[in-house]
């Protein structure tokens, strides 16, 4: 009964990214999951609580599989340009590996304008990824930066790299990417050392 219970949990998860990758996640409605799912619309609130709960249970986990991007580097890390550069080839091994997780990600920062009441589930998330970066790159930094502007960073590389992936999937096909992405990744890792006054 239990193997039974996770296996229909995994296939409502699998339904409710596949539809959210396809539409707009306010746009989207429970039996839309269910139906894409092959299941009844009562199965989903065996599982979840509503669509905002299935949204939160999918967001929490593709930080976990980004954070687990951000995390493999080998040692040859030896300065923050280098750990800069890995978190911009981190997000994109990300957005092409798992890119309804990276539609989401995208999607669900959106979705806590239009749900107030999910601010703090959908925000916990959002708030681990930054803290991971900070981690990251808080070892090549002095101690006298100030940790508001180690935020900033975190935010800045999430938004670059959120921001510049979301739209070039549309336009760019994967070559034409790693073509285009390497000389503004450098740009944009030089520009960081700036603001961080190095």
């Amino acid at each position: 009964m239990q193997k039974r219970a996770k296996r229909t949990r995994k296939r409502l998860k699998k339904a409710a990214l596949d539809v959210f990758s396809e539409k707009a996640i306010d746009a989207v409605t429970v039996e839309e999951i269910t139906e894409k799912a092959d299941l009844g619309k009562g199965t989903l609130y065996q599982h979840f609580n509503d669509k905002e709960d299935i949204v939160v249970t999918l967001v929490d986990e593709a930080v976990d599989h980004l954070i687990e991007q951000l995390r493999s580097y080998d040692g040859s890390v030896e300065k923050l340009e280098d750990m800069l550069e890995h978190l911009l080839l981190a997000h994109y091994r990300f957005s092409v590996d798992c890119r309804e997780e990276f539609l989401l990600l995208f999607q669900g920062k959106l979705l806590v304008r239009l749900q107030s009441e999910t601010l703090d589930e959908l925000n916990e998330p959002y708030l681990r990824y930054l803290k991971e970066i900070e981690e990251l790159v808080s070892p090549y930094l002095s101690p006298k930066i100030d940790p508001l502007k180690v935020r900033r960073l975190a935010c800045a590389c999430a938004g670059f790299a959120f921001g510049f992936f979301s739209f070039v999937m549309t336009e760019m096909n994967k070559n034409e990417i790693e073509s285009n992405i390497k000389p503004l990744r450098r740009a944009f890792v030089m520009s960081l050392g700036t603001f961080l006054g190095r």
